[in-house]
């Protein structure tokens, strides 16, 4: 991957579940060793009554037309800027979960975004650096994920496939993400935004906050399923056209790689 000249383009950015039962044995499928590519993982910690936290969205926006696929964003609704999903009378986008990756960063000033994982907590000048740098931090992991909506039963079956050329073992986490969520957002430019566009938005955990405790060995293919209801409630309905699913392994030292894939329906086959 070619990347842009890194001081330039920092000066740029800153411009602008539940767990199938699976026996052991069938779990691993022997594969051969292919090369995997760095994704980078960026958790931006957010809230809709916070007045910064839209320009830190359009850092994300040029990271992300920097990157593509190579990085994958975020945006957690936490903190004493959040509005509750369950909400009853503004659409909300914080979920109990993300107050618990909140807290658990210590997390007090928005926005503040963690990289791949790893302390420090970094405000948005200082995430194009983080990311350029983690891009270029070797991995052994790949993780292909396929996700398909059931449209009968309203089930979002998801299957991932972990393959390594050195054997690890980490926190496997599975999330569901929703992008083009037309609620409220407040500004310091241009106040209250009614219809704002919130994209990457953190909806729900697939398997846990903490996700499984897996260990994947080279030669093979670790293959595990999930499945999550389609959320349709009086105050939080999730667009299946909208949603992805993000899935990454963590050890001690943060995120080892990371993966992102839309959620397939029978609209889009």
């Amino acid at each position: 991957m070619k990347y842009i000249i890194k001081y330039a383009f920092i000066s740029l950015a800153l411009l602008t579940a539940s767990c199938d039962n699976i026996s052991e044995n069938d779990r691993y499928i022997k594969v051969e060793a292919t090369k995997a590519e760095r994704t980078v993982l960026l958790e931006d910690f957010t809230g809709q009554n916070c007045v910064n936290c839209p320009a830190a969205h359009r850092t994300i926006e040029a990271l992300e037309q920097q990157y593509g696929s190579h990085l994958i964003a975020v945006s957690i609704h936490a903190g004493h800027f959040g509005i509750p999903a369950d909400n009853k009378r503004y659409t909300g986008l914080m979920q109990p979960e993300g107050r618990i990756y909140n807290d658990r960063y210590g997390i007090e000033d928005y926005p503040s975004g963690i990289i791949d994982g790893k302390i420090p907590v970094l405000n948005p000048d200082q995430w194009a650096t983080a990311v350029y740098d983690d891009l270029s931090v070797k991995t052994p992991l790949m993780i292909d994920i396929h996700a398909d909506l059931d449209r009968d039963t309203n089930l979002i079956s998801i299957d991932c496939s972990l393959s390594t050329s050195e054997s690890l073992g980490g926190k496997l986490i599975v999330w569901i993400i929703e992008s083009g969520i037309v609620a409220r957002q407040e500004d310091i430019n241009e106040g209250r935004i009614h219809d704002y566009i919130h994209n990457n938005v953190f909806r729900a955990c697939v398997n846990g906050v903490d996700g499984n405790n897996v260990t994947v060995q080279p030669g093979s293919s670790l293959d595990l399923s999930y499945s999550i209801p389609l959320k349709d409630t009086s105050t939080e309905k999730w667009i299946p056209e909208n949603l992805a699913v993000v899935a990454f392994l963590s050890d001690a030292s943060g995120v080892v790689q990371a993966a992102k894939v839309p959620v397939s329906t029978s609209d889009n086959h």
